[in-house]
């Protein structure tokens, strides 16, 4: 076996996020292929990808991402999701043979890593992917419990330790960190829709129409620098639309002209990256950031905003000789908490954990708390406020829920066990162990619930009230009605 150390440009992808599970992944691919159909943005039809989020790979890798290049973001069905993987260094091997064969190559890319003096990129945000080869056989469209010879080269994540690649990124000329003081930005504001509008052009052009108004700003500062903020709203991610305001710093309150605005930008500690060179090419400076800086400095991101300095560096948008900054705020990334100094060894997974086995935790406050990794098996929760957290990738089999308050509660991608019957024969929560029995609702309120894109098959509903239950729009009382009124005619 031979591992390549490779580098990669940006890669877009759109696709589908599923379970682990060969059958979800072949449906994710079909679906793909049929929203894709004919779409100009397809730009590679000889690979299928399957993103792989290496940030699992210290517990376990429960999600996987199906789906295929593109070339642009342009009207996307909604469906779909859009993945943007900057440019970056890999490690690629080639997978050519059967499952042991596919296990193998696995195993020995991981003590590669090792022996080499490599470190694979772990942290949150890093994906590594599989590229299929569709031909001369399509392995989609080969049944999971069937396919045995696989063909794909595997990507993983090199951690950079550069201060700058400036191979990979050669206009980015320094980053530093600064703290910034609060400040006030007035101008013109519009929002982006990357999927519908390519972002250069509409934000050149609002530069246009505020540089023509920029004299009715009664209360400029002092400060020759004029300023591009973008907004973000959450969940933030590659190819996110947001709001870009142009304009300059302000002191006071004058009033403002109409279709002017103002925004303020907090105090905070940045990351200021210099890029030099054509603003077309200015994405580099958020791959850089993102794919490059972030993972190996200490700091995380605060993803709701960012922002572009312009001063007397910059000569236009078409001069190669072009500077400016774009200033990322950050803070320091806060290390995980010690809750024992006992320890144990998790045989299964192969990883060392604290041991908080029959620990009682009572009257404790962990609101904003991260909890990765977990194993939460027999644990007995009570009285517990979970008001606006998130759950992802919970083995959620035999839990009892008692007297929850469900208001305004998401259930999404709630997912039935790929078999027909239990296996009880591994250990409970892991791989291989398996439990098929119904979920059960009982003496629960769920007024008001919508079940929308749900498998409801042979859901067996027993003495519920179903006052103003509809089925797509077809009220149940009417059916049973008339299903009651055709047995009596019987």
């Amino acid at each position: 076996m031979q591992v390549s150390i490779v580098e990669k440009k940006q890669l877009k992808a759109v696709v589908i996020r599923t379970i682990r599970n060969g059958s979800e992944v072949r449906n994710a691919w079909q679906r793909v292929q049929e929203l894709m159909k004919y779409h100009p943005s397809v730009c590679n039809d000889e690979y299928g990808l399957v993103l792989i989020p290496e940030w699992q790979w210290p517990t376990e890798v429960t999600t996987l991402w199906t789906g295929i290049e593109v070339s642009d973001f342009d009207r996307i069905p909604e469906e779909l999701e859009k993945i943007t993987i900057p440019a970056r260094r890999f490690a690629r091997i080639t997978v050519k043979g059967d499952r042991a064969h596919l296990e193998e190559t696995y195993a020995y890319l991981w003590e590669w890593f090792k022996s080499e003096g490599y470190e694979r990129d772990l942290n949150e945000g890093s994906y590594g992917y599989e590229a299929n080869r569709l031909k001369p056989v399509n392995p989609f469209l080969v049944p999971a419990d069937e396919i045995d010879w696989f063909d794909f080269d595997i990507y993983a994540p090199i951690k950079e330790n550069e201060k700058v690649q400036s191979d990979r990124y050669p206009l980015i000329v320094k980053v530093e960190v600064q703290a910034e003081k609060a400040r006030t930005i007035a101008g013109m504001e519009l929002f982006v829709k990357q999927s519908e509008t390519p972002p250069p052009p509409v934000i050149g052009q609002l530069w246009h129409r505020f540089m023509q108004r920029i004299e009715e700003i009664q209360d400029r500062s002092d400060n020759p620098r004029s300023y591009g903020l973008l907004s973000y709203k959450p969940p933030f991610g590659p190819g996110q639309d947001f709001t870009y305001l142009a304009g300059v710093e302000v002191e006071g309150n004058a009033p403002l002209p109409d279709g002017l605005v103002s925004r303020t930008i907090p105090e905070h500690l940045a990351a200021i990256v210099t890029f030099k060179g054509l603003v077309k090419d200015i994405t580099q400076a958020w791959e850089y950031f993102h794919g490059g800086w972030l993972s190996q400095s200490g700091y995380e991101a605060i993803d709701d905003y960012d922002y572009e300095v312009y001063d007397h560096r910059f000569f236009g948008t078409d001069n190669e000789e072009s500077t400016l900054e774009v200033r990322f705020p950050i803070r320091l990334k806060s290390a995980p908490s010690t809750l024992t100094d006992k320890k144990m060894y998790d045989a299964k997974g192969g990883f060392e954990l604290q041991d908080m086995r029959d620990a009682k935790v009572h009257m404790a406050c962990c609101k904003g708390a991260e909890f990765h990794g977990v194993d939460m098996r027999n644990a007995s929760l009570e009285h517990v406020n979970f008001v606006d957290s998130k759950w992802e990738h919970i083995f959620f089999s035999n839990v009892h829920v008692n007297m929850a308050q469900l208001g305004g509660t998401i259930f999404e991608n709630i997912k039935r066990p790929d078999s027909t019957e239990s296996r009880f024969a591994e250990e409970a929560g892991t791989d291989g162990w398996v439990n098929v029995e119904p979920v059960t609702f009982r003496n629960s309120d769920l007024s008001t619930a919508i079940f929308e894109n749900c498998d409801l098959v042979d859901v067996d509903i027993r003495n519920c009230r179903t006052d103003g239950m509809r089925i797509n729009g077809i009220l149940v009382q009417d059916l049973l009605g008339q299903y009651k009124s055709g047995v009596n005619d019987q």
